[in-house]
C-alpha cells in the first residue's frame, strides 16, 4: 500500500517551526482548552465531575488498547515479538473496525444515559437534547485532557506530537468559534476536518510500517472521543 498524502510532513515543511516553537504551541493550545472549559462550565453546558469522569474512562479506553497493542511490537527473550501475526493488514483492519464499532456504542449508549436522565427531571421538551449535549461536551473535554497528557508524556519521551496537536488545535479553534458565534456548523465542520486528518495520517503511518505499528489502535477510540461528540453538537440544539 502506498501513501496517500503525508499529512505531519507537509503541515512541519509548510511552516518550518522550530521544535521550541511547537512546544510553545501546545501549551498555549492547552490554555486555550482549559479556557474553553471554563466557558463550557459557566454556560452550564458541562459539569466539571462528568468532564473527569469521562477522562478516566477515555484514559482507560487509550492505555488499555496501547497496552494490549503492544505485545505485536514489544520484544520478549530473543527479541522477537510476542505475537506476529502473518498476515498484519488484516489484523490490523479487523480490531480497528471492532474498536470503531465497540466505542461508537459505547458513545451512544452513554448519551443516551445523559439524556435520559436529564429529561426524567424536566418538564421541557428539549431537556433531552441539553442532556445529550453535556455528555457531548463532557466526552470532547476529556478526550482533549487525555491527549494533552499524551503529548507531555511523548515530549518527555522526545517523540513527536503532531498526530495529537493538529486535533487539539482544530478542536480548541471550532470551539472558540462556536462560542464567538453561536454557529453549531463549526462543530461540524471541525469533526470532518479531525476525521480527514486522523485518516491521512493513520494511512501514511500504516503504508509506512506495512501495519506493523499496531500501537497506533490505540489512537482510533481518542479521535474518536472528538470526532463523534463534535458531530452530535452540530446537530443537537443548544441553549
Amino acid at each position: 500500500m502506498k501513501s496517500i498524502f503525508d499529512i505531519n510532513g507537509f503541515i512541519s515543511k509548510s511552516l518550518g517551526f522550530s521544535d521550541g516553537l511547537w512546544l510553545l504551541i501546545a501549551a498555549i493550545v492547552f490554555a486555550l482548552l482549559c479556557l474553553c472549559f471554563v466557558l463550557a462550565v459557566r454556560d452550564g453546558r458541562v459539569k466539571g465531575r462528568s468532564m473527569f469522569l469521562e477522562t478516566g474512562w477515555t484514559a482507560l479506553w487509550y492505555f488499555g488498547l496501547l497496552a494490549l497493542s503492544l505485545f505485536t511490537c514489544w520484544p520478549f527473550g530473543d527479541k522477537q515479538a510476542l505475537w506476529t501475526p502473518s498476515r498484519p493488514a488484516l489484523v490490523w483492519c479487523v480490531a480497528a473496525v471492532v474498536i470503531f464499532v465497540l466505542y461508537f456504542i459505547y458513545f451512544q449508549k452513554r448519551k443516551k444515559r445523559s439524556a435520559d436522565k436529564v429529561s426524567a427531571t424536566a418538564i421541557r421538551r428539549s431537556a433531552a437534547g441539553s442532556g445529550a449535549a453535556k455528555y457531548c461536551y463532557a466526552l470532547l473535554f476529556a478526550g482533549m485532557l487525555v491527549a494533552a497528557l499524551v503529548c507531555a508524556m511523548r515530549v518527555v519521551a522526545g517523540d513527536s506530537i503532531f498526530h495529537l496537536l493538529v486535533p487539539m488545535c482544530t478542536v480548541v479553534l471550532t470551539l472558540l468559534l462556536f462560542y464567538l458565534t453561536r454557529w453549531r456548523f463549526w462543530f461540524f465542520l471541525g469533526s470532518v476536518l479531525v476525521l480527514a486528518y486522523a485518516v491521512l495520517m493513520v494511512q501514511h503511518v500504516l503504508a509506512e510500517t506495512n501495519f506493523a505499528y499496531t500501537p497506533l489502535l490505540a489512537m482510533i477510540p481518542l479521535y474518536l472521543s472528538s470526532i463523534l461528540p463534535m458531530g452530535a453538537l452540530a446537530f443537537i440544539r443548544q441553549k
